[in-house]
């Protein structure tokens, strides 16, 4: 074979492959492939999310047009709920007991055991502390058995002006070693009117008796109600040295009955147990 033929065997070899190849096996597959996506797959899927899956869940929850809808919660305007919500509604009012009906008991003083709530249950004028129900105004006891309520009605009319020499009662809200601190319920004779220029009263230790005291403890206790006379206005000062001044009624330490008088001392009749104060030529007159 001479050299022309073979070169010209050579080219149609290297020429043919690459023609074949960009014709048949380049532009036939991305041909293919472009044409199976562009036409089948969006369309379909296209088809797929218009006609059957939109479609059904619209039906799914619209249900039937023709059946109303019910609903687990009340309309507005209707039920007792509302009622009692709306403006202008009153529930009915309890009965209450005419005054004139009720029970009268004595006078008594803040800090005055006035019952318990096993007996009662408190009402104006009143403090429960442990169980006990407890004063907290000047004036009467009033008592309404049907209801076993006790209050206390206060007695004021007209408020009056603190002035020296003015005998006032009192309870014990503190004892210190220099004096003990009052809490000022009223004047002696005018029970019935409202202090205006009333403060904590101060009963100084020099101020308690005439003798010399040891230690005010055994003079005074908390809760204690004493009958004073006012000395300062100014620093409110009182004395309880005169013999018709001093502790009027006590409680006892132990149990906080009444201690009742005995000699010079004072003696509870619940647990027995005797305490010393200083007494008062009036005590248990008076305070019920």
């Amino acid at each position: 074979m001479s050299e022309e033929s073979r070169d010209q065997f050579k080219s149609q070899q290297r020429d043919q492959p690459r023609s074949q190849f960009k014709g048949q096996s380049r532009d036939q597959p991305k041909g293919q492939h472009r044409s199976q996506f562009k036409s089948q797959p969006r369309d379909q899927s296209r088809d797929q999310s218009r006609g059957q899956p939109r479609g059904q869940s619209k039906d799914q929850f619209r249900g039937d047009s023709d059946k109303k809808r019910k609903f687990s919660y009340p309309k507005k305007g209707g039920g007792p709920r509302d009622r009692r919500e709306a403006p202008g509604f009153r529930p009915p009012a309890e009965a209450v007991t005419a005054e004139e009906d009720l029970e009268k008991g004595g006078f008594v003083l803040p800090g005055e055991l006035v019952g318990t709530t096993e007996e009662f249950k408190p009402g104006d004028g009143t403090a429960v502390i442990a169980g006990d129900i407890y004063s907290t105004a000047t004036g009467n006891v009033l008592i309404d058995r049907k209801a076993r309520i006790v209050s206390v009605k206060p007695n004021t009319v007209t408020p009056n002006v603190l002035k020296a020499g003015d005998i006032v009662y009192g309870r014990i809200t503190d004892v210190r070693e220099s004096g003990a601190m009052v809490e000022i319920a009223g004047i002696e004779g005018k029970e019935n009117r409202e202090i205006v220029n009333v403060r904590p009263g101060d009963i100084h230790v020099s101020s308690v008796r005439d003798s010399y005291v040891k230690w005010l403890g055994d003079e005074f206790r908390s809760s204690d109600i004493v009958r004073a006379r006012v000395v300062d206005v100014e620093r409110m000062r009182l004395t309880t040295a005169e013999d018709s001044l001093g502790v009027v009624k006590a409680y006892c330490s132990k149990c906080r009955g009444d201690l009742e008088l005995e000699g010079k001392k004072l003696k509870c009749p619940v647990c027995n147990m005797t305490e010393t104060r200083k007494i008062s030529t009036e005590y248990g007159k008076g305070i019920r």
